[in-house]
């Protein structure tokens, strides 16, 4: 059996990759379910290379999350995560999964309301993100990073990622909203009003512009009213 150029692993046998594009195939149609687990398990094992090893354990946790069971999703994505080597050659070639599985643990945590231990998950990919990412889903990133810190108390650290939302969603009516909170967490309230101007003009037809307006009124003396 060939394998694929894009399979740098130890399986000399073709298995790995054939498993690997097949069980890739049915999580793009929404389709893995326990047996793909299952066979993700078996190729784990017969795979030596460390940073394929944990890619495969990146699926494995990735099925576990879109079939909603979420405690083995965090235990299974954990583990995979704190196996890659960033330092080996192979780490360029899985690394599409090792962001998305670093996004997925995110997540998942950002859900439980665990803001601290989303934290890591999402900034251990920063610096890939523009080589596997296109700009809506990095804004998306910098969003929750700003959320997480925010409610942890980290505001000078929220503002930067703010601000990187804003810019990576191309100053979106979300992005800009969050700017605005970021800016008068920091105590920078002539910022933040200049945000809320911005929102008025671009954003009064938003689903959630009622609530930047009871914001501006309770923390900026701002009305929204348009001279």
């Amino acid at each position: 059996m060939s394998i694929p150029d894009w399979y740098t692993g130890s399986d000399a046998t073709g298995e790995v990759a054939k498993g690997i594009e097949a069980v890739i195939a049915r999580m793009d149609d929404r389709d893995a379910d326990q047996e793909d687990i299952l066979l993700l398990r078996d190729l784990a094992a017969m795979e030596g290379e460390i940073n394929w090893k944990a890619f495969l354990l990146s699926l494995v946790g990735t099925i576990f999350y879109d079939l909603q069971e979420i405690d083995e999703a965090a235990e299974v994505l954990e583990d995979a995560l704190t196996s890659y080597k960033p330092y080996l050659a192979t780490f360029d070639d899985v690394l599409s999964v090792y962001c998305q599985s670093c996004y997925t643990t995110g997540v998942l945590y950002y859900e439980r309301e665990q803001y601290s231990a989303a934290i890591p998950c999402l900034l251990r990919c920063l610096p890939y993100l523009h080589e596997v990412y296109d700009d809506a889903y990095v804004g998306d990133i910098y969003t929750l990073l700003n959320i997480c810190l925010g409610l942890t108390g980290e505001v000078d650290a929220a503002l930067v990622f703010a601000e990187s939302a804003a810019f990576a969603r191309r100053q979106d009516c979300e992005s800009l909203e969050n700017l605005m909170v970021a800016y008068y967490a920091s105590g920078d309230h002539a910022k933040a009003t200049e945000v809320f101007h911005l929102l008025t003009e671009r954003c009064r037809d938003s689903d959630n512009y009622e609530r930047v307006l009871d914001f501006a009124r309770q923390n900026l003396s701002e009305t929204g009213v348009v001279n």
